[in-house]
């Protein structure tokens, strides 16, 4: 009777997976490892997808946050242009469809101490009411009614009592000597007849342009160049990488000789050189020319458009890059 028993759990205790068994659970294991293996592929290229795009909203954002933030800060000239430069070299200051110069108000200007009418010939000097907001090297605009003039400071002269009035020399009415200061710039020589109210403006020339990436040839960065020559001057550098596009058009009203209070439509030029050609004679795209009106003074929005590619495929093993673009008008305000 034990003998049988004993026999009988030794049968029991020795049962355990047939080969079938054995197989049929590898074969589901091995189906889960692979599910689990797909799904954490397709997540890392959604991943590296997402990574890869987002960097270039990020830059492209950054660059028009750039961009419009210089122009929300011009000066009494917002754009300018400097067509005898050919505007085709890096540095080459003009507002065209592809590259943009503007006058970036540095937050300072005084009034102009000069008599109304009175002329002057190749002149190094210019009066002002307050010079003490000038350094040296510092970019100065001087607006003398249809005339704008840029003038490096090369030296200032603070003479002005500052108990008194500010008086231009031989002002009608004045009761005793001038009292202002002088601010010297004899880099540049100028001439003309002084028209009331004119202003002198503390300003940085700023240009954006698209140059080729210097670690990728084929590529192209957006780059801001500040200054009158090729060399760079301070706060020029690279904003942003992988833009292929930079476009820009010039709002101007309809009726360009209204007054700034009244609420035209504008019409868009791909450059200021094409809205002085239509315009007409009364109209030119020099701001240092003194026989028609400066084009970029009647300009009353900007419209930037940019666009990019991402530098690797969207997809790892894939060819295909993202690509996104980006427009904004800025709405300048009146002179």
């Amino acid at each position: 009777m034990s003998n049988s028993s004993r026999s009988f759990g030794s049968r029991r205790f020795q049962k355990g997976f047939t080969l079938i068994e054995a197989l049929i659970a590898i074969g589901i294991l091995i189906i889960l490892i692979g599910i689990v293996a797909v799904s954490l592929t397709r997540g890392l290229q959604t991943k590296h997808t997402q990574s890869v795009f987002i960097e270039l909203q990020q830059n492209l954002r950054y660059a028009m946050q750039q961009i419009t933030q210089d122009l929300r800060s011009t000066a009494k000239l917002a754009v300018w242009n400097s067509p005898s430069s050919g505007c085709d070299d890096p540095g080459d200051i003009c507002s065209s469809r592809d590259r943009l110069g503007l006058l970036v108000s540095r937050d300072y200007h005084t009034a102009v101490a000069e008599p109304p009418g009175g002329k002057f010939s190749n002149s190094a000097n210019t009066g002002v009411c307050d010079a003490s907001g000038f350094e040296k090297d510092d970019l100065v605009l001087i607006a003398n009614g249809e005339e704008n003039t840029l003038v490096t400071v090369t030296d200032r002269q603070l003479k002005r009592d500052p108990s008194r009035p500010c008086i231009p020399p031989s002002a009608p009415g004045s009761s005793g000597p001038a009292n202002r200061d002088i601010i010297k710039h004899s880099k540049e020589h100028i001439s003309g007849t002084w028209q009331p109210n004119s202003y002198a403006f503390k300003v940085r020339l700023v240009s954006y342009e698209l140059r080729p990436d210097p670690t990728d040839p084929s590529r192209h960065i957006l780059y801001r160049h500040t200054g009158q020559d090729a060399s760079p001057g301070p706060f020029s550098g690279i904003v942003a990488f992988d833009i292929d596009t930079l476009r820009i058009s010039y709002g101007i009203p309809l009726n360009p000789g209204a007054k700034n209070s009244s609420i035209q439509q504008l019409r868009f030029y791909d450059s200021l050189s094409d809205a002085a050609s239509t315009l007409g004679s009364k109209y030119t795209d020099n701001p240092n020319s003194t026989s028609g009106i400066y084009v970029g003074k009647v300009v009353r929005a900007v419209r930037v458009y940019l666009a990019g590619t991402t530098s690797k495929p969207l997809t790892k093993g894939g060819n295909k890059p993202g690509h996104y673009e980006i427009t904004e008008t800025v709405d300048l305000r009146l002179n």
